[in-house]
């Protein structure tokens, strides 16, 4: 469900809306009442994917690469949700 949320996030930002999800997925990964330090994780890589979403925005289009790139943010994310044992 994730992997698929980031991916929609992704179209939304080829289409010139970068931050359509980014308050769907805020409010679902850090209110879940994680320690400090995954929710500082959390919150460093959920920046770090906004800041994507704006680079995409700006070409306007949906590449592989961009597609490689949502993966690694999901397995960065997984591993911070498993880590707290989510």
């Amino acid at each position: 469900m994730l992997f698929e949320v980031l991916k929609e996030g992704l179209f939304w930002a080829a289409l010139g809306r970068p931050s359509e999800v980014m308050p769907f997925l805020r409010g679902k990964l850090l209110g879940n009442g994680f320690s400090e330090g995954s929710k500082r994780q959390l919150e460093w890589l959920l920046d770090e994917l906004q800041s994507f979403y704006e680079r995409v925005a700006c070409g306007g289009r949906v590449e592989e690469r961009h597609l490689r790139a949502i993966k690694s943010f999901h397995r960065d994310i997984v591993s911070v949700l498993e880590t707290e044992g989510a």
